[in-house]
């Protein structure tokens, strides 16, 4: 079998992976750049119409954005994903096949199964194991073990030909290391009385920092989460599939209701869904409030001002882990028995080739 790189390996984004063989053809994620000029992935229009099945890890752009471009192109299949990456794509494939947790195993045809379990990244993202013939292919998704809020399905003693793991933090850190410097800014900011401003996704990082704040200070620091986000709480923090079940024990009420008019000039947490500040109207509110400190703590993309913000010395980048590291990516290989290894999601790793046989 060939696995063709059609984007996410040294790139920004993109995610996108083609594997074919002798019975069967199949995509896992098409996803669009994040560099602003939402680049579609390196597919011809033959492998598009030829592949059966498009695996969907989860909802991010970076790995969803280009379902309506392929269907253009000409794909047909099924696509295949969890419920809640359905609900949160905006674009609805014409024919697909939603995943069930009393499932995690499934046989698509006599020689082509494929098992899945819960990445920890974000709610409805996963992991997929997908065996063709005698041959299996494994693709990580983006993975984070040890989320404070998220479900992870550890990838143990997984046998593949082939893997595809994530790796977007080219760096020896741990996940424990990236959440203990977010948090040690954090209480220096609390500290010295600033308002905070914390743009995040409407789906990932927002709740695993909020539960991790609510956990270390409890209702002695007023939290506040602006609609989308809060909607997104108050459906997951009963939810005993995709959320942790610690979370239980922390009240709905817990987090505070911002409606987005200003922020207060007392020490306080406002989480904002727009994580690269792409809304000229939550820039304007950024500014309302000169005294806060504005902290992102992903990436900063090309389509919003996340950078320009950081260049100008009115916010700063510490970078909450919802990927692995070089070293975890590393660990997570030694704890499995994969053949070949791709990474993807490093924008300064580039794999040696484009097209892999397995």
């Amino acid at each position: 079998m060939e696995i063709f790189i059609a984007g996410g390996c040294g790139d920004f984004g993109r995610s996108c992976f083609f594997v074919s063989g002798a019975s069967h053809a199949y995509i896992v994620d098409c996803g669009t750049s994040t560099d602003g000029l939402d680049r579609v992935p390196d597919l011809t229009e033959e492998q598009i119409r030829s592949a059966e099945f498009l695996f969907l890890t989860h909802s991010h752009r970076d790995h969803t954005g280009a379902v309506e471009y392929l269907e253009e192109m000409g794909f047909n299949g099924s696509v295949m994903m969890s419920n809640q990456t359905f609900r949160q794509i905006s674009h609805k494939p014409k024919e697909a096949t939603i995943l069930d947790s009393t499932a995690p195993e499934l046989e698509l045809a006599q020689d082509f199964s494929f098992r899945w379990g819960r990445s920890g990244h974000c709610a409805g993202a996963v992991w997929y194991a997908i065996r063709c013939g005698r041959k299996t292919a494994f693709f990580s998704g983006d993975y984070r073990e040890g989320d404070p809020f998220y479900n992870c399905d550890p990838v143990r003693d997984i046998r593949a030909d082939i893997a595809v793991i994530d790796c977007a933090y080219g760096t020896e850190e741990t996940g424990k290391d990236m959440r203990r410097r977010v948090m040690q800014r954090l209480y220096e900011l609390i500290q010295a009385g600033r308002p905070i401003l914390l743009p995040v996704p409407r789906f990932g990082r927002g709740l695993s920092l909020a539960v991790a704040l609510w956990e270390r200070y409890g209702s002695s620091l007023p939290i506040y989460m602006d609609r989308p986000l809060l909607t997104e709480w108050q459906l997951f923090s009963r939810h005993m599939y995709f959320c942790r079940p610690e979370v239980l024990h922390i009240p709905v009420s817990a987090f505070q209701l911002w409606e987005e008019e200003g922020m207060s000039s007392r020490p306080g947490i406002y989480f904002l869904t727009d994580a690269q500040l792409s809304s000229a109207e939550n820039r304007a509110l950024a500014g309302k409030c000169p005294d806060s400190a504005v902290l992102f703590t992903g990436s900063a993309h090309g389509y919003g001002r996340a950078e320009e913000f950081i260049q100008q010395g009115r916010a700063e980048m510490v970078r909450w882990p919802v990927h692995m590291s070089f070293r975890e990516a590393d660990e997570l290989a030694g704890k499995n028995s994969f053949s070949q290894i791709i990474l993807f999601h490093d924008p300064q790793r580039q794999a040696p080739q484009k097209l892999y046989t397995f």
